[in-house]
């Protein structure tokens, strides 16, 4: 949860009471972090019986993770009402690749690490871009994986662990083995995890859920080097997943798929990084920092069989196989120093850093369509001539540069932070025969741009464990490669997208204040937030017909602006520290509310979740033996919706009452029980059925689980 104190660990163990955040490109106490920083680390995961990225983020105000029930599963994070690639996703400071999505048959999503192997997952709300750059518009996802010394006890020489679990919501069932060895100043670690399930529940009734198999592993391989500073990290980390999906209920939705008798979906996805990085220690100029170079691999590849009645008198019975390939490569490198000094007018840590990354990105669709009565196959379908390029094969090279000064006048209670990034980003399409051949009249642009991203930060200690922040930050976002050179043509329909070499970076300036509290009693932050937005980008305008064909043309323009305001509030409490008989009681509680608005047409922003509070009540035994905890969902119902393109669906409001329980069976063995929606409430979560028509038949299929329950087992060996 934002900012709060960390909860026991599953052994029984005292709460930590100082929690450090890097996502500030440093590391500092998050008491001093002037921004709405989160941090959730692998015990809160593992108390929270977690799943998934969802069930991890699930109480963090301001935040959702969609998901498609349909096919493709879990969606992209929403960070105060933007999502997509608008919030940077990186793990161990290496940016996952791009969500891409075109049709009804290809959705990249976006990978990300295995909880079993996470340490850490930090999430930094609002503009970013003074220390990261474009795509951290929304904010940032920072994922931190396990080091050997994460298991490893001090004076420990060998460590093992292993969890497992089972949920019922979807049938699935999960098992992690972590290992690490010490030998002198070396260190190592390999941790594996599988996951399979199924379908998710739907709270019953029809259409039932499309029946579901999948699996997903994850690999992480980590040695740690005696050398200057703080040792030598090598790393490899490797995800694969699969599902196998009948979309039965597309036939349900009419239209193109009214005569569709079956749908078959195969998805895989695989990513492979490997990273080299180091944390400097105290070298002639320099306090402390980190160098990183790294390398990664996504590759995504989905299959579609679809079958489909005849209808008569122009079209026979049909097999339609499609294909759809998408890989993003990309290899980077980062260097960041910090030193503190000690003046005459104040104390001052200056943070300073350069980053490079070169990313190529290729995607091509094919297929091939049969007669069932001849046996005739063309690869030609709904007027495409497949294979074909929705976009060319794309090189984008990124630089940046970024200084940050944290100044204490006086080494006093203010603190003022200013910092600067430049960035240069270009944007190189290669023209190939496959993709000459599908857009023979719209050649592709080159983009190239600078930005510049200014921060200012006012910092107050009001007293021993009470400060405020007032922030402001600029953000922006580089043209993505599919919007300037989107090449999609449909002859059936007398439809094209062509390029614009004439978009402009998304930007925006935001004002954030913010109150937190870090005591021993009570923790927590408060804060309330301002977003300006201009330049956006809205993919695949319709700009009107082409004379002489009366061809109707898409094309990326910059046309939204929008304004989103909001606040949110996390607080914890340890009851005990009040009452006696209160002894390992704490409260929590969290909320958010946001409101946004496109300006330019004066229409509400469907990105925005409804209002949303959390009320937990938690209890650790004094012993550590046993843990409990009940909290209480509240999430409002949706009215403001833009409409303009046909009625949408608005769930209500809904209350979700949570039970989980914590064992320790012996030693360091401990089980994790959770029974969700205890209530058996049926509701949707606008992240999930935003979108979707009034009218649509399919809305049963999207509504969340009903009663659940989830089990985990976990145990540590020296």
């Amino acid at each position: 949860m934002l900012a709060l104190a960390a909860r026991a660990a599953a052994d029984g163990g005292a709460p930590e009471l100082e929690t450090v955040t890097v996502v500030g490109k440093h590391p500092q106490p998050l008491a001093d972090a002037p921004a709405a920083v989160s941090v959730i680390r692998a015990a809160d995961i593992e108390a929270d019986l977690a799943f998934d990225l969802g069930d991890a983020l699930a109480r963090e105000p301001g935040v959702s993770v969609g998901r498609d029930p349909q096919r493709f599963g879990a969606g992209g994070v929403t960070v105060r009402g933007l999502g997509g690639n608008r919030v940077l996703v990186e793990t161990d400071g290496v940016p996952a690749a791009k969500s891409f999505a075109i049709g009804s048959f290809s959705s990249t999503g976006r990978q990300f690490a295995d909880l079993e192997v996470i340490e850490r997952i930090e999430l930094l709300r609002g503009p970013a871009s003074a220390l990261y750059g474009s795509d951290a518009i929304a904010g940032v996802l920072a994922v931190s994986t396990l080091d050997p010394a994460d298991i490893l006890d001090d004076g420990a020489t060998a460590a093992l662990r292993t969890r497992a679990g089972h949920a019922s919501d979807d049938g699935s069932t999960f098992a992690g083995l972590t290992g690490a060895l010490r030998a002198g100043p070396v260190e190592a670690l390999l941790a594996y995890a599988r996951r399979e399930g199924g379908e998710l529940d739907h709270a019953g009734g029809p259409p039932p859920p499309n029946p579901r198999d999948y699996s997903s592993e994850s690999l992480l391989a980590r040695g740690v080097l005696p050398g200057a500073g703080r040792g030598l990290r090598l790393s490899l980390l490797w995800n694969r997943d699969h599902a196998a999906t009948e979309v039965d209920a597309l036939e349900l939705s009419g239209g193109r798929f009214a005569n569709t008798i079956r749908l078959q979906g195969d998805d895989r996805a695989a990513s492979l990084g490997l990273v080299i990085d180091q944390a400097l220690g105290s070298l002639a100029a320099v306090d402390d920092g980190r160098w990183r170079l790294y390398w990664n691999e996504t590759m995504v590849r989905q299959y579609t069989h679809e079958e489909r009645r005849a209808a008569p008198p122009a079209t026979p019975p049909l097999a339609i196989e499609r294909e759809f390939h998408y890989r993003e490569r990309a290899a980077g490198a980062e260097l960041t120093l910090a030193r503190e000094l000690e003046t005459a007018t104040g104390a001052h840590r200056l943070l300073g850093g350069i980053e490079f990354t070169d990313t190529q990105v290729v995607e091509r669709r094919d297929g091939l369509q049969t007669n069932l009565l001849t046996g005739a196959a063309t690869s030609v379908i709904l007027g495409e001539a497949l294979p074909v390029r929705d976009f060319p094969v794309s090189r984008i090279r990124e630089a940046g540069l970024y200084l940050q000064d944290e100044w204490r006048p006086g080494g006093g209670r203010w603190s003022l932070i200013p910092a600067l990034r430049a960035d240069w980003y270009r944007l190189s399409p290669a023209v190939d025969a496959m993709y000459a051949a599908d857009n023979p009249n719209e050649p592709p642009v080159s983009v190239e741009e600078t930005s510049i991203s200014p921060k200012l930060a006012i910092g107050l200690r009001m007293r021993e464990g009470l400060s405020l922040y007032l922030q402001y930050a600029h953000g922006f976002r580089s043209p993505p490669f599919d919007d300037v050179n989107i090449g999609l043509d449909l002859p059936q329909f007398n439809t094209r997208a062509i390029p614009n070499p004439d978009l402009e970076p998304e930007r925006s300036d935001s004002l954030e204040l913010g109150l937190r509290l870090s005591g021993t009693v009570l923790s927590g932050t408060a804060s309330v937030y301002a977003s300006r937005y201009r330049d956006f980008i809205e993919s695949r305008v319709n700009i009107g017909t082409e004379p002489g064909t009366g061809t109707t043309l898409f094309q990326s323009r910059n046309l939204a602006r929008a304004e989103i305001l909001g606040a949110e509030a996390a607080i914890a409490a340890d009851l005990g520290a009040w009452r006696p008989s209160l002894a390992g009681v704490s409260a929590r509680v969290s909320a958010g509310i946001t409101h946004g608005e496109d300006t330019v047409r004066n229409r509400p922003i469907n990105g925005i979740d409804p209002p949303r509070g959390t009320i937990g009540l938690l209890y650790d035994a004094p012993s550590g033996a046993f843990g409990a905890a009940l909290d209480l969902t509240l999430v409002g119902a949706k009215h403001d919706v833009d409409e303009a393109a046909g009625p949408l669906y608005r769930p209500g409001g809904h209350a979700r009452l949570d039970l989980r329980l914590r064992l320790r069976l012996a030693g360091r063995v401990a089980a994790n029980v959770g029974l969700f929606n205890l209530a058996d409430e049926r509701y949707h979560e606008w992240a999930t059925v935003r979108g979707r028509a009034a009218a649509d038949p399919l809305l049963p299929l999207y509504r969340e689980p009903g009663r659940s329950f989830a089990v985990t087992i976990s145990a540590t060996f020296d």
